[in-house]
């Protein structure tokens, strides 16, 4: 008998330890700041196809007469971005990137369609992404602050009449539908949410589970650490959320193969949204690529959604 109680303490003690470890190494991967992974970036390997017109895009972006400008956030971290200003310009689009994304790359290839539509352009670097400072990827729970900074910037800059639209891809996506909860000033006319999730717990669960991996125990210590170490709830902030209060047209598109969020999560946005929207499912379009997938029908569905909502 005591034989088997100190075999079971011995199996005990070593699940415990492994649980922390593992959920130590799922923390630094969501949350942590890695220059190394946001150059991995662990869908890279399937935009190799499109290489060509990434490139392209970004390198239109960086030969056009941009400015490097930044902000101070609500928790004085100096973040960074890129503004391309359009001399016809009838609005602005604010493009936030994803999870160790990067702007340029996100969004290269839609610059010169929204420029070339008469838009200004204004491309954040999110928090403990590329030069903004910030140990801590919050999955659009305090990154939703920054984008009301950038909304503010904007108006600073501009005529704050002159309409702002807010498009957002996997995390950045998201993101902006958090911003939502926030008051966002009058000019602020449509979000364009590509590809996000619901909240960050119901991702890394559905992540972990299509691995075989006990997602409930390990994100019991994960939500610990991100609450302990940076002061968020992952399980209480969902999109759904704000869906429920929202009064911002929003345009939802997501890839139908989408193998890292779900398509589901943005059909519960929409679902759950009780204003003005769009959903759009593109066939065969992996996560963050239906632009890239199905070009022509996204820019088709872009210019109806922003001459739709620009002068409302």
């Amino acid at each position: 008998m005591n034989k088997v109680l100190i075999g079971i303490g011995i199996f005990l003690c070593l699940f415990v330890i492994l649980l922390l470890l593992f959920s130590v190494l799922i923390f630094y991967f969501a949350f942590i700041r890695s220059s190394k992974l946001e150059k991995k970036g662990f869908i890279l390997k399937k935009l190799k196809p499109y290489q060509e017109q990434i490139d392209n895009g970004t390198k239109w972006f960086l030969t056009q007469n941009y400015q490097d400008v930044s902000l101070t956030s609500f928790d004085n971290l100096t973040l960074f971005a890129r503004l391309l200003k359009n001399p016809k310009a009838i609005g602005t689009i604010i493009l936030i990137h994803g999870h160790r994304g990067s702007s340029l790359r996100d969004f290269s290839c839609v610059f010169q369609y929204y420029y070339n539509l008469g838009y200004n352009i204004l491309i954040p670097e999110q928090r403990a992404h590329g030069r903004s400072q910030g140990k801590f990827i919050t999955w659009g729970i305090k990154e939703k602050y920054d984008c009301l900074a950038w909304i503010e910037f904007v108006n600073q800059e501009f005529d704050s009449n002159l309409p702002i639209f807010l498009s957002g891809v996997s995390m950045g996506a998201s993101t902006v539908l958090m911003a939502l909860s926030l008051p966002l000033p009058a000019n602020v006319k449509g979000i364009i949410s590509d590809c996000g999730f619901t909240s960050p717990y119901r991702l890394l669960k559905n992540i972990l589970n299509s691995f075989f991996i006990p997602a409930i125990p390990v994100l019991l210590v994960v939500a610990y650490y991100a609450k302990v170490f940076i002061g968020i709830d992952i399980r209480k902030e969902s999109t759904l959320e704000t869906m429920k209060t929202g009064n911002i047209p929003i345009l939802f598109i997501h890839g139908a193969n989408d193998t890292l969020v779900p398509s589901w999560m943005s059909v519960e946005n929409f679902n759950s949204y009780q204003n003005n929207k769009e959903l759009y499912i593109i066939d065969h379009a992996d996560h963050g690529m239906s632009y890239l997938v199905a070009k022509e029908k996204c820019e088709k569905v872009l210019k109806v959604f922003l001459n739709k909502y620009q002068k409302k």
